[in-house]
């Protein structure tokens, strides 16, 4: 359940006690929440928890805090990973998954909608290699918004490139900012909740379960990072899927000279 915040541009995702950790959020002790809450209620935060309604109450006086370290990538890192392996495995397991990018059935409206996909994905690409701010930000405003879903496919690609690209250390941190701008200028073409996970994500703020996998990269495991990659597919009903795309075309990116070389392999 989501609880927006209009004065902070901010909402509050209220978890499931399966879900994994994210910022932005509070784990409930409940199997199930979503048949708690009803839309509409009045929400009231008090310093020691929140209060929805007239009969719910959420007590903070037990909460454990959600505070990973942030995370470094460092020159040695970036010299010493196989980025290109890295990015084969990741998109050989989407490439056969829900995500609207790689779109087989029959729906021209589908079909169209993942050439267009493919198409801003590969010039996105093409101007982060040149550095050409002007087209970066042009492929941007050509992604947000576009796909089906609460967080469309577009902005779930940016939002698994930002979580790579943006890490304090990496050679294409230069573009935070035009991502930043051209997502507050354009927001309005994509919904709520979509362009503040992407601004989070931008931010380096995102789930445990793609912080996890961050991290065991970082470290250098690259054997064990199948079950990862499948923690995330779990996202949504393909955002996770298309996070995923976003963050093997960051991490074929990710080379010693910053980044001028990338493998797609998009048709």
């Amino acid at each position: 359940m989501n609880i927006h915040l209009p004065e902070k541009e901010q909402i509050l995702t209220l978890l499931s006690a399966d879900c994994d950790n994210a910022p932005n959020s509070c784990r409930l002790a409940l199997e199930h929440c979503l048949t708690i809450f009803k839309p509409g209620e009045q929400v009231s935060f008090k310093h020691s928890g929140i209060e929805i309604g007239t009969d719910k109450r959420i007590d903070f006086s037990s909460c454990i805090r959600w505070q990973p370290d942030a995370l470094f990538i460092t020159q040695q890192q970036i010299n010493q990973t196989d980025w290109q392996n890295l990015a084969r495995i990741i998109q050989a397991s989407v490439e056969q998954s829900s995500s609207l990018f790689y779109f087989c059935g029959d729906n021209i409206f589908y079909q169209e909608m993942s050439r267009q996909l493919q198409h801003h994905r590969r010039e996105l690409i093409s101007a982060l290699r040149a550095g050409n701010g002007s087209a970066i930000k042009n492929e941007i405003n050509g992604l947000l918004g576009l796909g089906i879903g609460l967080t469309p496919t577009g902005d779930d690609y940016l939002a698994g490139l930002s979580v790579v690209l943006f890490i304090a250390g990496h050679p294409a941190v230069k573009y935070r900012e035009i991502f930043k701008s051209t997502l507050e200028a354009g927001k309005h073409k994509t919904t709520l909740l979509s362009a503040i996970t992407l601004r989070e994500a931008i931010n380096q703020r995102y789930r445990e379960s793609i912080y996890d996998f961050i991290h065991q990269i970082l470290m250098g495991d690259l054997e064990n990072i199948h079950p990862f990659i499948n923690e995330i597919k779990k996202i949504g009903s393909s955002s996770g899927c298309d996070m995923l795309c976003g963050m093997a075309d960051a991490f074929a990116l990710t080379k010693i000279n910053g980044g001028n070389y990338v493998d797609q392999d998009c048709n």
